[in-house]
């Protein structure tokens, strides 16, 4: 009898998208025969999955979460198919065991397949993944997975679509409920942004967005006929708004557009004690993007 190998219980998951120990089930009543094993699968109904494998994974829940006293944030982004199935008590479950599962790992080590294999009760995490998309007959993955270390707040929106962490170095009460409450304004400010930030500041734009904004920039102006130095100022004026848009320090805070980020964020710190505040870091996580 042909042995089983854990290779062979791979290749017959990635071609059926069924559970891991069904597709080792198969793959013993047939001698490890790849070709049987779907068959067996297919008569058993567990296959199934394998022709929604290519449907597009739209709708999910979103997870964010901090640490106590602000020490440390995560986000999650599970996908399905359904707002339905995204409600699912099964898939519920799922995301808090993806999230916690994140929340126990160090930022360099939180990776998808190290989500994945974490232990969630008598299994894992990818277990529970599996489980749940035989149940609700949906194609399912982690789609997102972001965590810091540092000094961190969390926001997670009310309907489950949309959440953010964001990660500050700062001196004073950093661990105080107050700065807790600052720091996950400021998250709320990073998901509800439009246009969504790009980075904490002017220098963390990536050069190939300005680059692009600066081809349209030049064609506009090109087209509307402006003169070679107006058409140059155009553009310069331009990019200076494009940054100003897209850099998170810059940007006009939602909740009291008349002050940046910035300044928003140094006079919150304050009233918490806490001063020489720098964002180091974001994460914004929302279903569809």
């Amino acid at each position: 009898m042909a042995t089983v190998t854990a290779a062979m219980v791979k290749e017959l998951r990635e071609r059926t998208q069924a559970p891991m120990m069904e597709c080792k089930s198969a793959l013993d009543a047939v001698a490890g025969d790849i070709e049987g094993a779907i068959k067996v699968l297919r008569e058993r109904g567990i296959a199934k999955m394998a022709k929604r494998a290519d449907r597009d994974a739209a709708e999910g829940v979103v997870r964010a979460r901090a640490g106590a006293e602000n020490r440390g944030a995560a986000a999650v982004l599970l996908s399905c198919e359904t707002d339905f199935s995204a409600r699912n008590d099964k898939f519920q479950a799922l995301a808090e065991a993806a999230i916690t599962s994140v929340m126990s790992m160090s930022a360099a080590g939180a990776t998808a397949e190290a989500v994945l294999a974490a232990r969630s009760g008598s299994g894992t995490v990818q277990a529970l993944l599996d489980d749940a998309s035989n149940t609700i007959r949906e194609t399912m993955g982690l789609r997102r997975v972001a965590r810091f270390d540092g000094i961190a707040g969390a926001y997670q929106h009310f309907d489950g679509r949309s959440g953010g962490i964001v990660e500050v170095t700062a001196e004073g009460g950093t661990g105080s409920a107050e700065f807790g409450k600052v720091l996950r304004e400021l998250c709320m400010h990073v998901v509800a942004a439009v246009p969504a930030p790009l980075a904490v500041d002017a220098s963390g734009i990536p050069q190939k967005e300005l680059d692009a904004e600066r081809e349209i920039c030049v064609k506009q102006a090109i087209e509307s006929g402006k003169p070679q130095a107006i058409a140059e100022k155009m553009v310069g004026g331009r990019l200076q708004k494009f940054v100003a848009e897209r850099a998170l320090l810059e940007q006009p805070y939602v909740l009291d557009p008349d002050k940046t980020v910035a300044v928003w964020l140094a006079e919150r710190a304050r009233q918490c004690e806490v001063s020489n505040v720098r964002v180091t870091g974001f994460a914004r996580v929302r279903i569809g993007e």
